[in-house]
């Protein structure tokens, strides 16, 4: 989970702003950032004050299969992390393409919402961070991303327990005319993830209150319970959200504590 997103805070640029860059910092579905055309764009981020960042989420983007990223961190103007361009979307892998049924070169995850790019680095100390996106095919005729989610990630030791809980909210309703035909009003699904920590140490649970105690309910997180694992394992489980419900634990025997966490899609 990257908990605390540095990104919401940095003074941004972009090479062109069709809408204003500032947007990715915001939760709203509406609000996002969108260049003028399909030429390279480059966004630059300035943090605060110098930070170490161990995770960077290109979140809700509109890049084709040809599309590429790079992400570089930055000390005073220095390149320290460089990732190399980067393809940006997954195809469908042979073997699992269907001929005559899937069209060639289609992306593994374009039914799922809110495609995104994950990178995970060493705890690099940097003071920015720049984000290269190059999408010269791109048939909306320009490029667009709806959040950036950059920070200090947490993970801890032992995974989610089994007994996982995805939920897909469908916000469609059904409701009956006078003449008892069925119609069908409202759009929209976001996703309810519910999962269990039971085998928290003593500086794992502290990390974890520290950063969900600092965020509250009201900060958006970045969960992704499957990281690179790729393929619809991973993209239907990693999402941006907010956290449900109370934060608490349970010290059930010597050295271990166990909590519950609910997360609602933004």
């Amino acid at each position: 989970m990257i908990i605390n997103n540095f990104h919401d805070t940095a003074t941004l640029t972009a090479t062109s702003e069709a809408l204003p860059i500032e947007y990715t910092q915001r939760g709203e579905r509406a609000k996002l950032w969108r260049s003028e055309d399909t030429a390279p764009q480059v966004i630059v981020g300035t943090l605060e004050s110098p930070k170490f960042l161990s995770a960077l989420v290109v979140y809700n983007h509109n890049l084709s299969t040809a599309g590429t990223i790079r992400i570089e961190y930055l000390v005073q103007g220095e390149v320290v992390y460089d990732s190399g361009v980067i393809i940006a979307s997954t195809l469908i892998p042979l073997g699992i393409w269907r001929a005559g049924v899937d069209p060639w070169g289609a992306q593994d995850l374009t039914e799922f919402p809110n495609t995104h790019h994950v990178i995970w680095t060493e705890p690099t100390l940097a003071t920015d961070y720049r984000i290269t996106i190059s999408d010269s095919n791109n048939t909306d005729g320009y490029v667009q991303v709806s959040r950036i989610i950059t920070g200090f990630y947490y993970s801890p030791k032992m995974n989610a327990s089994y007994g996982v809980k995805l939920e897909w909210q469908d916000f469609a309703e059904h409701k009956r005319t006078e003449g008892n035909s069925l119609r069908t009003i409202g759009e929209g699904v976001a996703r309810v993830l519910n999962f269990n920590l039971d085998y928290l140490d003593r500086n794992g649970l502290g990390e974890l209150s520290r950063e969900l105690l600092k965020t509250g309910k009201r900060q958006d997180i970045y969960i992704n319970l499957y990281p690179e694992k790729g393929g619809a394992l991973e993209a239907e489980h990693a999402f941006v959200g907010r956290r449900d419900g109370n934060y608490g634990h349970d010290h059930n025997y010597f050295n271990n504590w166990k909590n519950q966490l609910s997360l609602i899609e933004v």
